[in-house]
């Protein structure tokens, strides 16, 4: 069993034909666009959004073929449909590509995160033990993510989830914490931000250091963690 494989063996599913948080009409963000006659969006903000989801698909579809070092500039644009030059201002870089590409990614696993832990209402192991799987299945059946998890992932890849994973901690831990505050958990300000950059660091571990085929890490993380988590949702509601 691969180190992928590894992360969610009780959770195996068909391979997702676009990146999690992509919708495929191309406004799928966690930032979301309303649809119908009570809102609308200025025309310039949805090109863009359609640009970056179009580069996206794009990127994720070209994984199918090659590895994340041997796709350039060239090869997204032509993938996506647009110029080199309209890449450049978008993005500014390659590096920033990956970057946003994985943002995107873990943007659209808390969305899943955020519907686990509202359908477990009161039940803190349950929930974080089905949220934390649904993450380590959808990171293991992303080609990037996945070559992190595997040890063959590029330096600069490597660095965004190791070194260079302020921004992402900080993206992600602060819409962790939103989430359980809002959940039915209702935790403090200060309890949830900690929770959300624990949980947040946790998960980075299993990106960088797979598993092994013995380990279950949803399980163990819930046993662990939520009691911790039950108190601190007691406490709030008193």
């Amino acid at each position: 069993m691969s180190p992928a494989a590894a992360l969610a063996p009780r959770t195996a599913g068909p391979t997702p034909r676009h990146p999690p948080g992509h919708g495929v009409d191309g406004l799928g963000d966690n930032a979301g666009m309303a649809v119908g006659r009570s809102a609308r969006i200025p025309y310039h903000q949805a090109t863009r959004r359609l640009l970056r989801q179009s580069v996206f698909d794009s990127l994720f579809e070209l994984q199918a073929d090659k590895a994340w070092p041997a796709i350039t500039m060239t090869d997204l644009a032509r993938a996506a449909g647009v110029s080199r030059q309209t890449l450049y201002n978008e993005f500014g870089s390659r590096h920033d590509v990956a970057q946003q590409y994985i943002l995107r990614l873990v943007d659209g696993y808390l969305d899943q995160v955020e519907t686990d832990i509202a359908e477990h209402p009161g039940d803190a192991r349950a929930a974080l033990e089905t949220a934390f799987r649904s993450f380590l299945t959808m990171a293991a059946a992303d080609p990037m993510v996945r070559s992190a998890i595997e040890g063959s992932a590029s330096d600069d890849i490597l660095r965004l989830v190791t070194s260079e994973a302020g921004t992402l901690l900080a993206s992600a831990s602060e819409r962790l914490a939103r989430i359980f505050a809002d959940s039915w958990a209702r935790l403090s300000h200060e309890d949830a931000h900690r929770l959300g950059r624990h949980l947040v660091r946790h998960a980075l571990s299993y990106v960088t250091i797979a598993p092994g085929t013995e380990e279950d890490p949803a399980a163990d993380m819930s046993l662990l963690l939520a009691p911790a988590v039950q108190a601190l949702a007691d406490d709030a509601a008193r």
